[in-house]
């Protein structure tokens, strides 16, 4: 998986008071939520929503059990899921990459199902 970042010291993240403020946001966040769970659940994964933080959390079964967070945040004056890397345990705070807007979540789950590795939820074949 390939994600591009701006070069450092480019505007990143919407400003307070952008767009992303008031009742419009409810109605696209929890959109984007429900529809991201619904893409990660047709792909075979288990997918729970927090809408409280805008988050979710996708879950494959094999080989073991594993979990892959996606958040709702601004980026470049847009709504974007970001994916949660904890990677190095070293680092006080997990890092964030944003992986794609949130109207294309048929794009975020491809993404998601890539870093978790097929779906096959507990099958022994």
């Amino acid at each position: 998986m390939t994600v591009q970042t701006p070069p450092p010291g480019s505007p990143t993240m919407a400003e307070s008071g952008q767009w992303l403020d008031g009742d419009a946001v409810d109605t696209a966040w929890l959109r984007a939520l429900s529809g991201l769970t619904a893409e990660l659940r047709s792909c075979g994964l288990e997918a729970r929503m927090d809408g409280a933080i805008g988050a979710v959390d996708a879950v494959a079964y094999v080989p073991a059990q594993r979990t892959q967070r996606a958040v709702l945040r601004p980026h470049r004056g847009r709504l974007w899921w970001w994916l949660r890397w904890t990677g190095d345990t070293s680092a006080n705070t997990p890092r964030h990459t944003p992986l794609a807007p949130a109207a294309d979540t048929s794009g975020a789950a491809r993404r998601i199902v890539g870093v978790l590795g097929p779906a096959d939820r507990g099958r022994s074949d």
